[in-house]
């Protein structure tokens, strides 16, 4: 008998080979609405599945195994990853234990291969099928993305400026309840940490506020506030003192870290029993430019060179004659922490929409319109796995560029409240599709 792979059965649950009648290992009948998206394997194999399983939608992630005892084999029942997970897809029942979460909920089991639409060996995932990963079954709008890919773009920044303006209204609540500062430094550390690390950098942010922050560093020379700044927010953080492996992957020789730590001893008595534990942080297959040690030194790089303070600089670089190269060279100039890419996001997620809201706050229409004119001009960034997947979902075949961040954030806009909840007769791209069609 043919080895059979995890691999191959992701490909067998993604092209949904299977009977319509399904049923769990314990007898409770099953429908799949949507399978999810698979997500190459980092955490669970599909997020955001739709199940219908014994007359309730459930909504989840699915975990797929070739044996069942591979929940416990790979650990699964200790990670709080796949504390989402609804559905355990199996090739082959297992008579022992079901799989548990580390929550302690007992997760369903799928049996798979009395359901298949012939022996296994016989799947054969040609290009009939979608690629596994993508969105959905069949392309949204192919026919529109062939004859008006402007349309299309359209429709993407619309959704951009609709993504935007939500940005906006969350930043404007914020700052009627917290000075502009501190809003500002708690938005640029939720960047800094990405979606794995978002909380650990608001844990930061709270415990470790602005000003109590800038209190330490003003009237210093650059280096010392560099210092200072890193052994706070490394302190707080909970990563000093430094390990030789925490050292070299920052970048940090032995006498940065020596006088890091002690900038910490000096100045952290305040927030020495309020130190992170490491437990916040997500460190398991996280890319070493995007740990969250290099993300804090990167804001430490930032508030160390400051002239009229966090917000002062900000504003005064959007009223820049180019002000796109202005907020480049601030978040990257002599930051060896901090990318072009991740530049580039920060500028797009956080810069734009907090202008845009400090400007209207303050009622400052000079910097509403630079804000609002930098948000028209700012091309797209490098995209991403999802904005891909995204374009490839509505396009096909058909090749459409994503030339600006406004379209870019639209995708992403879309896919959040058209793809992922299966709202596609709210999607405008849905409507322009029908449109095309009539």
């Amino acid at each position: 008998m043919t080895q059979v792979g995890e691999l191959v059965l992701a490909r067998v649950w993604h092209a949904q080979w299977l009977a319509d009648r399904l049923r769990t290992t314990d007898g409770r009948p099953l429908r799949v609405v949507y399978r999810g998206v698979w997500t190459h394997g980092a955490g669970p194999d599909f997020t955001g599945a739709l199940l219908d399983l014994d007359g309730t939608l459930v909504r989840g992630d699915v975990e797929v195994h070739v044996r069942a005892a591979g929940w416990y084999e790979h650990g699964h029942h200790r990670d709080p990853a796949y504390n989402g997970v609804v559905l355990h897809a199996v090739l082959d029942p297992d008579p022992g234990r079901p799989a548990r979460r580390q929550d302690g909920v007992v997760v369903a089991t799928l049996a798979l291969r009395p359901y298949l639409l012939g022996p296994i060996e016989q799947f054969n995932p040609g290009p009939a099928l979608r690629p596994l990963g993508a969105i959905g079954f069949a392309h949204c709008a192919p026919a529109v993305a062939a004859t008006r890919p402007d349309a299309l773009v359209r429709v993407w920044e619309a959704a951009g400026d609709e993504r935007l303006a939500g940005k906006v209204a969350s930043i404007s609540q914020a700052l009627s309840t917290a000075p502009p500062a501190q809003v500002l430094y708690a938005r640029l550390l939720d960047a800094l940490g990405y979606s794995r690390n978002r909380e650990g950098m608001g844990a930061v942010a709270a415990r470790l506020p602005y000003d109590h922050l800038e209190a330490r560093l003003v009237g210093r020379s650059p280096r010392e506030r560099w210092e200072r700044a890193a052994g706070l927010l490394l302190g707080v953080g909970g990563f000093l003192p430094l390990s030789p492996r925490e050292a070299a992957l920052a970048d940090i020789d032995p006498a940065t870290a020596v006088a890091i730590e002690r900038q910490w001893q000096r100045l952290g008595g305040p927030w020495h029993d309020a130190r992170l534990p490491p437990t916040v942080w997500t460190l398991a297959r996280q890319r070493p430019a995007a740990h969250p040690l290099r993300r804090l030194l990167a804001l430490a790089v930032l508030l160390a060179r400051l002239d009229a303070g966090l917000v002062g600089d900000l504003t005064d670089m959007c009223l820049d004659p180019d002000p796109h190269r202005a907020l480049r060279r601030w978040l990257t100039d002599t930051n060896p922490y901090l990318g072009a890419s991740h530049a580039h996001e920060i500028i797009v997620n956080v810069v734009v929409p907090f202008l845009l809201a400090y400007g209207d706050q303050t009622g400052d229409d000079r910097l509403s319109a630079a804000a609002a004119d930098l948000w028209d001009r700012l091309p797209a960034g490098a995209g991403n796995a999802l904005v891909r997947k995204t374009v490839e979902q509505i396009c096909g075949p058909h090749r459409v560029p994503v030339r600006s961040a406004r379209a870019e954030q639209g995708l992403l806009h879309l896919q959040r409240t058209g793809c992922a909840p299966m709202r596609c007769y709210e999607c405008p791209v849905a409507h322009l599709a029908l449109a095309e069609e009539g």
